[in-house]
Order: structure tokens, then sequence, then C-alpha cells
């Protein structure tokens, strides 16, 4: 039997303009470290995501660049509006046409123009950065958690080195910063057992 390979791609939306949830650009009493990691709209869902990646193919490779997607061969695994990450799953020969779609895609569309509506609004602008190309869900997974950990310590020490208020208004009453890490981690759901089988790199 031939098992059909896949690749998993995390990707994380940077918003250069801050947080899209609010008309008002980026503060002074917010870092731009935060402000870049802003949440995701929540009318984005992976469906969405899902339809705007293979839309972006079909404008820029055309009818052979969603040929190469196959049936079913794209789809969004995981998706968090409040860390803005995604894990998505496509061919493994087609992860660069993926790749390069979503180097292309430059702004979320408005909820309204999202639902078929006449909304005037272009979207939010943004940023897909791919962070890693795995074999497996696992793996990406766990890029997924070091960095929200990586994140998570980032930001308390810009925030510690500001104001040591607002550090322990962070802390949540948390005595160990890898409670946040655990939450991160348990955040994460695998849907079955074939997306953490080990494939074959390379």
């Amino acid at each position: 039997m031939v098992r059909i390979k896949h690749r998993y791609l995390l990707v994380d939306i940077l918003y250069p303009s801050g947080n899209p949830h609010s008309s008002r650009t980026r503060t002074a009493d917010i870092p731009a470290h935060v402000a870049i990691h802003a949440p995701t709209p929540n009318h984005l869902t992976p469906a969405l995501l899902a339809k705007l990646i293979r839309e972006e193919i079909a404008v820029n490779f055309g009818d052979w660049g969603v040929g190469r997607l196959g049936t079913g061969g794209l789809g969004v695994k995981y998706f968090s509006p409040a860390t803005s990450t995604a894990i998505i799953r496509c061919p493994r020969a087609a992860f660069r046409i993926v790749w390069a779609a979503l180097s292309y895609m430059d702004r979320i569309p408005s909820s309204s123009s999202s639902a078929g509506g006449p909304g005037t609004d272009a979207g939010t602008p943004c940023v897909f950065r791919v962070l890693r190309v795995s074999g497996t869900m696992r793996k990406a997974e766990e890029e997924a958690i070091r960095r929200a950990r990586r994140e998570i310590l980032r930001t308390r020490k810009i925030m510690a080195d500001r104001d040591g208020g607002v550090a322990d208004a962070l802390n949540l009453g948390r005595e160990d910063p890898a409670d946040d890490c655990h939450a991160a981690a348990a955040d994460f759901a695998v849907e079955d057992d074939d997306d953490i089988m080990d494939d074959a790199e390379d």
C-alpha cells in the first residue's frame, strides 16, 4: 500500500500595524513586539483560511497549481486566533506552492466581505510567515510550543524592564513561567493518529 506523504507548515500571522481589533494604531504603552503578535479577528476560521490559500494559489499558479494540491490535499489542521498560529497540511510535492501563496497573501478580508457582503473594507493588513516545514504534525506542534515559550519569556522580560507592576500583572498569580507553556501545549489537539506517524524526511 502506498502512503500519501504530507508536509505540515507552521504559520505565524503578524500585524505590522498593530491590533486588528482596534482602529487605533500602535500606542506607546504597548511594546512593538507585543503589537505585531496581536490576536487574529474571530471571523477568520480554519475553513476560510484554507479557502483563501486555495484562491491565492489559483490566482498565482492557475489550474496547474490547484491540480498539484489534489483532492482534499490542503487543510488547516490547527488554528488559534489568540496566538495567530496555524498548522497547514498539504501534499509533500506541493508545499513550496502553498508556501509561495502564503508569502503573496497580505491581508485578511473583513467580516462583511468574507461573508459575501458588500463590505467596503479591504481587510486587515498582515504578513503570513512560515516558521517551519515538517513531515509530521508532532514536530510542527513541538516547534509551536517552543516558540510560544520563548515569546512568553521575551514579553515578560520586556515588560519587566519597562515597569515591574505590569510584569507582575502578566504573571496572573503564577509562580512558575512553565505553567504558561503547559497551557499553550494543552491548546494543541491531534485529530487522529495518522497525523503523527513518522514520514521519511527526504
